[in-house]
């Protein structure tokens, strides 16, 4: 029973994620839904206004009712007719063939003296004995003279063909003066309309399955088939005043953000090792909160007692300059340490007790320079953790040369930003470093309120992306290649030993 249930819930969970994906999607290609809906509404507008032929119609509406008995008084014939319900009954299944048959058509054009231009449709009352009788066509002198001759025909071939009835005319239209499909501009824009967001729908579903995100901590355990650290929520940072260094403090001011840094950094003191000191954090792309994530896990650090460095070593970006530093343009950072004579100490900024950071400089500079590796050492030597910043992986390949500088490296993600490809293409930049690779933290976070996720039963069993390590990647117990997951054979202690851990707690 509970795992039916959990089997429904899962299946909500991903009709709920796919529904998001297709929203998220039209809204990112807003212009593309317009232009879908503009084609739809132009061209089922002009089809109309070509391709449809008006077309008339005549209606008429009568009952019929069967023979019961008859008698003869004074040599005259007396018939009874009366309502019978299986009577009723059988008509409405039966009549709409009778009006099809041939001899009835026959008789008709026999009566007309020309060819039947008009379609003949009958539209019964169910179970009832009541039966109503369009006639269609695209002249409406033809429309109203077929009725006619049909209800002149049919009572004397009615005997013949559904045995001695009576026909008592309820109702008859009048000749039509105006085509029931009549063109209106208004009701076709809104039929194409619907049509155009119907297909809007499925281009964009088709288009959400090639450029598929993630969305929770499941998606990358099934999807990427990997580890994820820790989720952060979405976070507002407040800039205070400068202090006598010259730097701008900033502070969380989401007290859930706080309490996830300080659990992500008890976590990725679980999975690495106890003499790993420099910690690469990278992503995908730009916007996903990697400098934040940094700098809060940083702060985590300095904040449990531990002397923290943290590094800016993106220098297509140098946001941390930008945001805490009055002139940025003045500071002498990381990058002055590798082209010019600039001292290890005067690179190094006291952000407060035990945290210090290192800018990224104004200077232009290869990643691959050998002075950053002299640089990294001094750094080891006088701090116990290192957070690095790092680029973008998918924005700048070559950055990958820091991560063999350092220990451990992780990948921060935000929800819904970065397709699932991209993803393992960035990650495959920094697949053979020096550096492990550790896991996933999910940035910007927003658990939804239902609750709902892949579960355990998702994509457990074909994860698209191995657990990449600096090993390399490949089938399970069979080789290399791309698929379901890493060979157990490569796959770091540090995640054995965490799973321990949380299986103890």
């Amino acid at each position: 029973m509970d795992k039916k249930k959990n089997q429904n819930e899962e299946n909500v969970g991903s009709i709920l994620y796919t529904f998001s994906d297709v929203i998220k999607t039209a809204r990112k290609h807003i212009w593309v839904l317009i232009a879908i809906l503009v084609l739809f509404m132009a061209g089922y507008s002009g089809y109309s206004v070509f391709y449809t032929e008006p077309m008339y119609r005549s209606s008429a509406t009568f009952s019929i009712t069967p023979l019961i008995s008859s008698d003869k008084k004074d040599g005259t014939s007396v018939y009874k007719f009366n309502y019978v319900s299986s009577f009723a009954e059988q008509m409405s299944e039966t009549f709409p063939y009778v009006v099809e048959s041939d001899n009835l058509r026959q008789a008709i054009q026999y009566d007309l003296g020309k060819g039947l231009n008009a379609k003949i449709t009958a539209d019964p009352v169910i179970k009832s004995n009541i039966i109503q009788v369009n006639f269609d066509s695209n002249s409406p002198d033809d429309s109203y003279e077929v009725m006619e001759s049909f209800l002149k025909t049919f009572p004397r071939l009615s005997e013949y063909i559904i045995g001695d009835t009576r026909i008592n005319i309820i109702y008859k239209s009048d000749k039509p003066t105006s085509p029931y499909n009549k063109y209106t501009i208004w009701s076709n824009m809104l039929t194409g309309l619907i049509a155009g967001l119907v297909a809007s729908a499925l281009v964009f579903y088709l288009w959400s399955l090639r450029i598929e995100t993630i969305h929770d901590k499941n998606d990358i355990t099934y999807k990427l088939n990997s580890h994820c650290i820790s989720e952060l929520p979405h976070v507002n940072i407040k800039r205070n005043s400068k202090n006598k260094n010259g730097i701008s403090k900033i502070s969380f001011t989401d007290s859930v953000f706080i309490e996830a840094a300080r659990s992500t950094r008890k976590r990725i003191q679980s999975l690495i090792s106890s003499d790993d000191k420099a910690i690469a954090i990278t992503s995908t792309a730009r916007q996903e909160g990697k400098t934040v994530t940094a700098f809060s896990i940083a702060k985590a650090f300095a904040g449990n007692g531990h002397k923290t460095l943290l590094i800016d070593m993106d220098f297509s970006n140098r946001a941390l300059q930008k945001y805490l530093l009055k002139a940025p343009d003045s500071c002498s950072g990381v990058s002055e340490y590798a082209v010019s004579n600039v001292d290890f100490e005067n690179v190094i900024k006291h952000y407060k007790e035990n945290f210090h950071i290192a800018f990224a400089g104004n200077k232009n500079v290869k990643y691959s320079n050998p002075k950053f590796k002299t640089f990294f050492e001094t750094a080891r030597e006088k701090y116990e953790y290192i957070i690095v910043d790092m680029p973008s992986c998918k924005l700048i390949p070559n950055a990958a040369a820091i991560a063999d500088l350092c220990d451990d490296i992780i990948f921060v993600e935000k929800c819904e930003n970065s397709t699932i490809t991209d993803i393992k293409n960035a990650l495959k930049y920094v697949l053979y470093s020096r550096a492990h690779f550790i896991g996933f933290i999910l940035n910007d976070y927003a658990p939804s309120s239902s609750g709902y996720g892949y579960g355990r039963y998702g994509y457990s069993r074909y994860g698209y992306l191995g657990g990449y390590r600096r090993y390399g990647y490949g089938y399970r117990r069979y080789g290399y290649g791309y698929g379901y997951g890493y060979s157990s054979k490569y796959r770091s202690k540090y995640f054995e030993e965490s799973e321990k851990k949380e299986k103890k707690e």
